[in-house]
């Protein structure tokens, strides 16, 4: 729990009230001062959070943005949007990462005409994705109401065929206003 709802759903309890949760949320000061750890703890975890990472993986793929050469936050940011998982989210397929995850994991995912089962699996420019020709695997999708989705301008969607493809490498407008991922490079720079 980061204190706000990070996927933006309109039944979120964090939505719902301006006050911590539990018996004694409504009492307590509105003065919760944090250190500059507490924030830049806040920042991974609401990142980390969202992504739905891991420890482990998420450390792992901010020291493999650390060895690219560039913007090391931006690089992070990037790691992390190209993971199939996220794609498969951004595309419509699934309305929530955790479903995504799913489904990737439950094999309805293709990436360049092969399956791939692994949510983590790093895309690159130009690949394609594509649910699963099978009944149970386009319905899915369908359910999900894929043809509204709002999809990136880092990526297209061919709807009738159930593919997208990733045509560029997001830039910063692309991820949420509320990331503040200089101070995960921070945190890991201590």
């Amino acid at each position: 729990m980061v204190g706000y709802d990070i996927w933006g759903r309109p039944k979120s309890p964090a939505s719902k009230r301006a006050y911590p949760a539990g018996q004694h949320g409504p009492n307590q000061k509105d003065n919760n001062r944090r250190s500059e750890y507490g924030e830049q703890l806040l920042a991974k975890q609401v990142i980390r959070r969202y992504y739905n990472m891991l420890e482990k993986q998420f450390s792992n793929t901010f020291k493999k943005a650390q060895r690219m050469s560039g913007n090391t936050s931006l690089n992070f940011l990037r790691l992390l949007e190209l993971r199939l998982g996220t794609a498969v989210w951004r595309l419509g397929y699934a309305k929530t990462i955790f479903q995504a995850r799913q489904m990737v994991s439950h094999c309805h995912i293709h990436v360049n005409g092969k399956l791939v089962n692994i949510c983590s699996f790093q895309l690159k420019v130009g690949d394609v994705i594509e649910v699963r020709d099978r009944k149970s695997s386009r319905d899915i999708a369908k359910n999900n109401h894929y043809e509204a989705a709002q999809i990136p301008a880092y990526m297209e969607s061919d709807v009738q065929n159930f593919k997208g493809k990733i045509i560029a490498l997001p830039e910063r407008e692309d991820f949420p206003k509320f990331f503040q991922e200089q101070q995960v490079v921070e945190f890991y720079a201590r």
